[in-house]
């Protein structure tokens, strides 16, 4: 008995000693927050600290980010850093800023913006670069802040490019003698890069007579806009000319858009931003006459390769860092197609 009393003596005391050796790693879990990932992990004693590079983009529900996060993705496994993607679930800037409080409090190693609300948003980046946090933007840029530099299209080119392409078909058709009546389709009208296009496109189409007869705000949604553009074409069909300046509308099935169809049947001509696969595929079944792409997969390349550099004490010397075009028409729909990879939109 007295060797069995000696035994579980010493199995307690390597149990005890055991806990108190033992390191732990607490976990904090994000509750009713769901642009946020749902585990946090905070570094264990004497470990490293993980760099972290946030995106925070528009919304959850916009899918022009896929091929943009897909690269970010890839990239980030290369160089050894994590990457975060967050956003609010719908286009909200309130959600966005709050989003962004959050990876200030947390201070995170750099954080890459595409900016819902220039104004709302400058006085946030600036903060956050006061606290040592690195900060860039793409896709949709603050100028006025801080942020160290902006990675993405040059959108007042894009509307130009998209506004000479109307140009060009209109004179086709020889229909620039005429007073044209356009609807133009917007995202969210508070941020840069949709002012930019609208800019740009308009500079373009200054030598033709044109009315703009709206001005339509998709606010990033895809639903919303295919629905937006159905209900204005069976209420207001007698407008000539459309412009997107993104790919919203057309990402829905083309059979769908049946009053637009007939529009575009009756000589409606329309450009569109952007050339994903479905778009380029629904521009081939005839629903645009023109379309002007951006780079996404060199936007989250570059984005985390630049801001790997900075947050490793590199220097980023430009601050505009333009990815390219790409040009869509029926002449190449086709050959667009075959490069393109097919989406699966839910």
């Amino acid at each position: 008995m007295k060797n069995k009393g000696c035994i579980l003596l010493i199995i307690l005391l390597i149990f005890v000693s055991a806990c108190e050796n033992r390191q732990t790693t607490s976990i904090r879990i994000s509750k009713n927050k769901p642009h946020e990932q749902a585990i946090y992990k905070e570094p264990l004693p004497n470990q490293e600290k993980e760099k972290i590079i946030s995106f925070v983009t528009k919304s959850l529900d916009n899918p022009v980010f896929i091929e943009a996060k897909e690269e970010a993705e890839r990239v980030s496994s290369q160089l050894g850093v994590k990457m975060e993607w967050l956003a609010p679930m719908v286009v909200d800037s309130q959600e966005q800023e709050k989003i962004v409080e959050s990876l200030i409090e947390r201070k995170v190693d750099g954080i890459v913006i595409s900016v819902l609300d220039t104004k709302k948003m400058t006085p946030l980046i600036n903060k956050a670069v006061s606290k040592g946090i690195k900060v860039a933007t793409f896709d949709s840029d603050a100028p006025a802040s801080n942020r160290a530099f902006y990675v993405g299209t040059d959108n007042y080119e894009l509307g130009k490019e998209s506004g000479e392409s109307l140009v060009k078909i209109v004179k086709e058709k020889n229909l620039h003698h005429r007073h044209l009546k356009v609807l133009i389709m917007t995202g969210v009208k508070e941020s840069v890069n949709m002012q930019e296009r609208i800019e740009g496109f308009k500079k373009a189409t200054e030598e033709l007579d044109l009315e703009i007869v709206d001005m339509v705000e998709s606010f990033d949604d895809i639903n919303r806009a295919s629905e937006l553009l159905e209900n204005y074409v069976k209420e207001n069909p007698h407008f000539d000319l459309f412009f997107s300046a993104g790919a919203w509308p057309l990402f829905s099935p083309p059979e769908g858009m049946i009053s637009y169809k007939r529009w575009k049947e009756n000589g409606g001509i329309a450009v569109i931003v952007d050339t994903f696969y479905p778009i380029v595929y629904a521009a081939n079944k005839g629903l645009a006459d023109a379309l002007v792409g951006q780079d996404f997969h060199e936007m989250g390349r570059l984005s985390v390769e630049n801001m790997y550099k900075l947050i490793n004490g590199d220097e980023v010397k430009e601050t505009m860092i333009y990815t390219g075009l790409e040009f869509g028409s029926p002449h190449n729909y086709e050959e667009l197609l075959k490069r393109k990879k097919p989406w699966e939109i839910k």
